[in-house]
């Protein structure tokens, strides 16, 4: 997981996938804790919302974020 989202958006892959795929845009840090949670789990179907919110505290923790 980046700090900053899961898309390098220099990276012509990343643009057209998220164009492909009607994915949202926007900086990753702007969005809300539940947009994120759900941002994920779409690139992920088979993480359920608690194992999603789990390692994005777990993250958030590691880093010092909270």
């Amino acid at each position: 997981m980046y700090l900053e989202g899961p898309y390098d958006w220099l990276n012509p892959v990343d643009m057209f996938t998220e164009f492909l795929t009607d994915t949202s845009t926007g900086a990753w840090s702007s969005k809300s804790h539940e947009d994120k949670i759900y941002e994920i789990s779409r690139q992920y179907p088979n993480l359920n919302f608690q194992d999603i919110d789990a390692i994005v505290k777990k993250q958030q923790k590691l880093r010092g974020l909270t």
